[in-house]
């Protein structure tokens, strides 16, 4: 048993950073320098056209600019995205405050609230969700390996379970496709890079013609090809470890279909054929980007979805659609011992399913003084998966096997409503109900007669859950234009459920749902006639009735409600235009997140007063963007990135932290619009940081991050 690491001393309370917030919030409206509105800031810049580019966002299910929505979100748009920039969901978050991912396990995590149960088998239920053009995706498996063909990323902080639904306690990320038809033409890119990189992509865009009488269609294509060797070396085979081999397809066709009919279908399909990644080694060798696994690991990932959204506007109002099946098949073999003796190997299955159907109506968004939505949501997963642990010499067939079989329905009602009160005041309050029931059958078997999982049982079960989440903000726009202030406060809700493994006893493990309560209040500002923009946020999260990990044997733990804990703290973000073509991007979160209520009830540890996992002190992501003309036709095109995280745990213990990592990324190029050519380099100082850690029976393994890459990316546009 670990002996835990003395509570960290607490910080200042939310209490006097609220009333700094108000006085702020108060002040900067009142300023006399502040951005014109953007009216005025248009005849402003008529002269000039160093302005920063308005952002659009739906982190609200509605568009609008992203400096008048009066929620805490951080916007990637399309010329952040790519291989010479933010690649994928951990790329994106280190360029979110108060936000981390790891793509070996670990849980995405916003403001330090995520999943602790992601550690807990196979049922690994987000505390952030994913959504892909409006659909949920229900499993981390399922999420996207990399981001190909995007628009933007849209990540919103604070509970969400309003307006998004369930499992969305620290938030959601929108990942936004491009609308067919907007960038007609085509466009190839190919990419070579460290340790032998070869990514390749194509896109079509192309207006398919009137396909009726008053019929607006076009049509999206991409092909996807991603492959690299590997950057670890492991020691036992002398493989490379950590490779990638990922071919992706997406087909979107969409339109208007009259004056008030819209309607888009969207398809996508995945194939990983890799390692998995989870190249674990104790820490001297994992720093030095070595292994020494005697199995080595096979990961088989196919991921597919097909998806329809009507939208139909009768004038006094508007109704939409979206009708989604999406699913998965993993089959994931690894070292169970992570050394080079033939020793144990492990594995991991899963199989699922889901269909979703959400019917949404609403008022236009005309600028009226009164507006409102409400729907209904319905959801259908089953689920499948299993995790295996046995000896080397036994046959696959025989390994000891711990099964989890579910069937879950998730239905909800939901409503919001906006009032303007005053002429530059707005309330607006939403509410959801959310049923969900769940059919579980748990099984360890053990062909093998070793009962690595325990002794051979069959359990089944079923469980109900329902929750009310209700959700205020009130937005003040004052005379002086260009500001936006508000305060929320919402409920998130992530259901409970029956765990793969049973309790001591051999009874089934229930636990129940957790809530959180997000309390915020912020400024958005605009400057010197657009050219700034600077958001504030101060926030505080009340987490109850958390789910949490116990761990019954090495091998098998129970899920219970056994903690509380509370996460407050700030986030500053920036952009400015400096000059014409230069522009720079800040975005800063300090948090002080911890359990106030945590006791491990079978190992007897009390982990009160901890940090919580993946929850550093500190981010601090800078970026500097520059686009000069060089020659007729022909512009300069540089970028540079850096990111800092202060130490952070990955346990709830805190037996490890990861020491602070300062990571930064560059890129050099030419674009003529009808070509460009890109140098890039990723942790360009090769700075040594882990993705993972796990605890091995009191010796501690992890997995490191890639180290220094370099590339060069070629891309061509008619």
């Amino acid at each position: 048993m670990t002996t835990p690491m003395p509570p960290a001393p607490r910080r200042p309370i939310l209490a006097r950073r609220l009333l700094t917030g108000a006085a702020l919030a108060a002040v900067l409206p009142l300023m006399p320098a502040p951005a014109l509105a953007e009216e005025a800031a248009g005849e402003a810049a008529a002269g000039s056209a160093v302005t920063l580019e308005p952002l659009t966002v739906t982190a609200r299910r509605r568009a609008e600019r992203a400096s008048e929505a009066p929620v805490s979100v951080t916007v990637i748009g399309a010329d952040r995205l790519g291989e010479a920039g933010v690649r994928d969901l951990d790329d994106a978050a280190r360029a979110v405050p108060n936000a981390t991912f790891s793509p070996q396990g670990g849980p995405l995590t916003i403001r330090g609230i995520g999943s602790l149960g992601m550690s807990g088998g196979v049922d690994r239920q987000p505390g952030v969700g994913l959504f892909v053009d409006d659909v949920y995706i229900a499993r981390p498996n399922g999420y996207p390996t990399a981001f190909q063909d995007l628009d933007r990323v849209e990540v919103v902080r604070g509970a969400q379970s309003t307006l998004y639904g369930k499992n969305t306690i620290g938030g959601a990320v929108n990942l936004v496709s491009p609308v067919p038809g907007a960038d007609p033409g085509i466009t190839a890119t190919a990419g070579l890079g460290t340790d032998r990189r070869l990514e390749m992509q194509g896109v079509l865009d192309t207006p398919l013609g009137d396909a009726g009488a008053a019929a607006d269609l076009a049509v999206r294509a991409m092909v996807g090809l991603t492959r690299d060797d590997g950057f670890i070396r492991d020691d036992a085979s002398g493989n490379r470890l950590g490779r990638t081999d990922r071919k992706a397809v997406k087909l979107a066709i969409g339109g208007m279909l009259s004056d008030a009919t819209e309607v888009m279908i969207r398809a996508d399909l995945s194939r990983d054929r890799d390692d998995g990644g989870l190249a674990y080694a104790p820490l001297p060798l994992a720093f030095d980007h070595r292994s020494t696994h005697d199995t080595e690991g096979e990961r088989s990932l196919d991921t597919a979805g097909l998806s329809a959204k009507l939208t139909h506007d009768f004038g006094a109002l508007v109704l939409s659609s979206v009708t989604a099946i999406r699913g998965h098949d993993m089959d994931h073999v690894l070292d169970g011992d992570f050394m080079a003796l033939p020793y144990y190997v492990q594995a991991q299955t899963e199989e699922q399913r889901q269909i979703s159907q959400e019917l949404r109506l609403s008022s236009p968004e005309d600028g009226r003084r009164f507006g409102w939505s409400t729907g209904l949501f319905y959801m259908r997963e089953d689920f499948k998966a299993a995790q295996f642990y046995d000896y080397t010499t036994v046959p696959r067939a025989d390994w000891s096997r711990s099964g989890f079989d579910q069937t879950t329905d998730t239905a909800s009602a939901f409503g919001e409503a906006r009032l303007r009160v005053l002429p530059s005041v707005d309330v607006t309050a939403g509410l959801r109900y959310t049923r969900e029931w769940k059919e579980t059958t748990s099984e360890i078997t053990s062909p093998s007669g070793n009962m690595m999982m325990g002794a051979p049982m069959r359990v089944s079960g079923d469980a109900d859950f329902d929750d009310v989440s209700p959700e205020m903000t009130i937005s003040w726009r004052p005379v002086a234009h260009g500001v936006t202030t508000f305060a929320r406060v919402a409920r998130g809700f992530k259901s409970g459920g029956i765990s793969p493994y049973p309790e001591l006893d051999g009874s089934i493990n229930r636990y129940d749902p957790e809530t959180v309560t997000t309390f915020e209040i912020g400024a958005k500002t605009l400057w010197l006639d657009d050219r700034l923009a600077i958001d504030v946020t101060l926030f505080r999260n009340d987490w109850k009735d958390q789910q949490v990990v116990i761990y019954t044997s090495p091998l098998t733990r129970v899920l219970r409600n056994a903690a509380r804990s509370t996460s407050e703290g700030a986030e500053v973000e920036a952009r400015a235009q400096i000059a014409d073509g230069l522009g720079l991007r800040l975005a800063y979160g300090h948090l002080n997140a911890h359990f106030d209520d945590f006791v491990d009830s079978i190992q007897g540890a009390d982990y009160s007063g901890q940090d919580l996992p993946y929850a550093p002190e500190h981010t601090l992501a800078l970026g500097l963007d520059l686009v000069r003309p060089v020659a007729a036709g022909v512009d300069l095109v540089a970028g540079v990135d850096y990111s800092w995280r202060s130490s952070m745990s990955f346990t709830p213990a805190s037996d490890y932290r990861q020491g602070e990592t300062h990571l930064v990324d560059g890129r050099i190029g030419f674009d003529t619009g009808a070509w460009a050519a890109t140098l890039w380099a990723r942790n360009l100082f090769d700075e040594d940081y882990l993705t993972y850690y796990y605890d091995m029976g009191g010796s501690d393994v992890g997995v490191a991050g890639r180290g220094r890459s370099l590339g060069l990316t070629l891309t061509g546009r008619w």
